[in-house]
């Protein structure tokens, strides 16, 4: 959704439009939207994005107003006890702190970066994109310079937008990261569901199997990447990290153990199996045997995904995308009627 906001800004800044850009940098309790989401606005009144889903962007539209004039950056907060709040439409419980800046277009690091903005406190406003540990764009007030390191250092680590405070000041640290990858071992029917699927998400997808028959762009159209080989040397040619999500779902033992094998030696976040509760049992058997320890097989999901009774290959798809995404989460994927928690995450 962010790439979609920032295109449709930088095609209003391409015809001489001025444009603001609002960024949710802290949120607190249920939140409507996550860290870094954003919502642009025109000198002309259009607008794209949201960082509250409708419940706060017009009164955001009307703070951009003195940002699009020429004013400086803003900080603005909505929340259940903010009585403005409440008649903008924010009921949901949470509480959120938007920064409302004029958007002169951004540079596209090459690398793993983080752009770290000073939201509150000295030096409120300056910008500094964070490669590696150090500072290689924008200015930083020298009393903030090695909390911006650090805050950088931790997104980027993380792959997660941050909020922090450091010596009075509040800083926002923005992951400049790939978006997440699937990487699909077989490319059989549920793939090309799963990929299909994995992009809605805005997220990325590779495809490996050595049956080159099976492996070609007409029977999976949305996958970014096809890799006609066996899993290890596969995972070698995409360059498999330990950010990746593993799902194998070729119910052949020469290409499931490998893939296994393989994506647990690199650490892979998540790995899930497709087969019946017998398959995985028998997996499990002779990866012991070929010598992955127990405590290397608890980070196989099998069977994949979750328990939604899904039969076809797009149903099949949406349980293993509901995995995951709960799995990223730190959720188990319950129904949210028989759960107590906050629905959505919040960074306090």
């Amino acid at each position: 959704m962010n790439e979609d906001t920032l295109r449709a800004a930088d095609t209003w800044r391409t015809r001489g439009d001025t444009v603001a850009l609002a960024t949710i940098v802290r949120s607190r309790r249920s939140a409507p939207r996550p860290l870094g989401s954003k919502f642009a606005v025109s000198q002309r009144g259009e607008i794209a994005g949201s960082v509250s889903g409708g419940c706060v962007e017009g009164a955001v539209v009307e703070e951009a107003r003195s940002v699009l004039d020429g004013g400086p950056p803003k900080l603005l907060y909505y929340g259940i006890a903010d009585d403005e709040a409440w008649n903008v439409g924010l009921t949901c419980g949470g509480e959120i702190w938007i920064w409302v800046e004029r958007y002169e277009g951004w540079e596209q690091p090459t690398e793993r970066a983080a752009r770290v903005t000073v939201i509150e406190g000295e030096g409120a406003g300056t910008v500094a994109l964070v490669v590696g540990s150090a500072i290689v764009t924008g200015s930083a007030p020298a009393t903030l310079h090695d909390a911006i390191v650090e805050a950088g250092e931790a997104a980027i680590a993380s792959e997660q937008h941050t909020s922090s405070e450091h010596a009075g000041a509040t800083l926002f640290a923005e992951a400049l990261v790939p978006p997440p990858r699937v990487v699909i071992v077989g490319a059989v029917d549920t793939a090309e569901a799963l990929c299909a699927m994995t992009r809605r998400l805005g997220w990325r997808t590779a495809v490996i199997d050595p049956r080159g028959s099976f492996a070609t762009a007409e029977r999976l159209p949305s996958a970014d990447e096809l890799v006609i080989d066996w899993p290890a040397e596969g995972y070698a040619a995409i360059a498999l990290v330990p950010a990746d999500h593993v799902v194998v779902l070729t119910h052949d033992p020469k290409l499931d153990d490998p893939a296994i094998t393989a994506a647990v030696q690199c650490g892979a976040s998540y790995i899930g199996a497709l087969g019946s509760r017998r398959t995985q049992e028998k997996r499990r058997t002779r990866l012991l045997a070929a010598g992955l320890t127990e405590d290397q097989l608890e980070m196989v999901s099998g069977p994949v995904g979750l328990d939604i009774g899904a039969h076809t290959p797009e149903e099949t798809a949406i349980a293993i995308l509901g995995e995951i995404i709960a799995a990223r989460n730190g959720r188990d994927g319950r129904r949210l009627s028989e759960t107590t928690g906050r629905i959505h995450i919040a960074a306090e």
